[in-house]
């Protein structure tokens, strides 16, 4: 199926206007991945708590997604990569490839069978709940770890 859709992107790129995920930097193959192609392969599911810093919880939600290491091994990721941004326009989350190749580390494209607007990176019960990414929009491997925005901006909206 991976290489199925490789071979389609290479050929014809992505369609319309769906959102979109970008995979880059550190690369073999920079990949520009719309939702319709992304649920093509939405294979994996998570199954999380989740826990806000203004004080509620959301336990057993139910994810479906494309766990974020088959994004990476489609991007064809160098292994120099040590660091994966995931971003949703000024907000982005970095995390060590060991963490982004964490099987229940996945962008969303579903929540408790509905379908979400656009992919949310989802991960497990004890990442706090900023990593969480709403949107995701690009998705970049990097050999050093850049400033990420997400907590600062996350935690400065509850006063903190």
């Amino acid at each position: 199926m991976l290489s199925l859709l490789l071979g389609r992107l290479d050929a014809v790129g992505p369609r319309d206007s769906q959102p979109m995920v970008t995979v880059a930097g550190e690369v073999e193959r920079r990949q520009t991945i719309d939702l319709r192609d992304l649920a093509e392969i939405c294979a994996d599911e998570v199954t999380v708590d989740f826990h806000c810093h203004e004080g509620w919880s959301r336990p057993g939600q139910s994810y479906r997604g494309v766990a974020l290491a088959t994004l990476l091994r489609l991007a064809q990721a160098r292994p120099a990569a040590r660091y994966v941004t995931v971003a949703s326009g000024g907000y982005s989350i970095v995390l060590t490839r060991e963490q982004a190749e964490d099987q229940r580390v996945l962008p969303a494209l579903e929540l408790d069978g509905e379908p979400l607007a656009a992919p949310r990176l989802v991960g497990p019960s004890e990442w706090d709940c900023f990593l969480s990414v709403k949107d995701v929009d690009r998705i970049e491997l990097t050999r050093t770890a850049q400033q990420a925005t997400g907590p600062s901006i996350a935690l400065g909206r509850i006063g903190r």
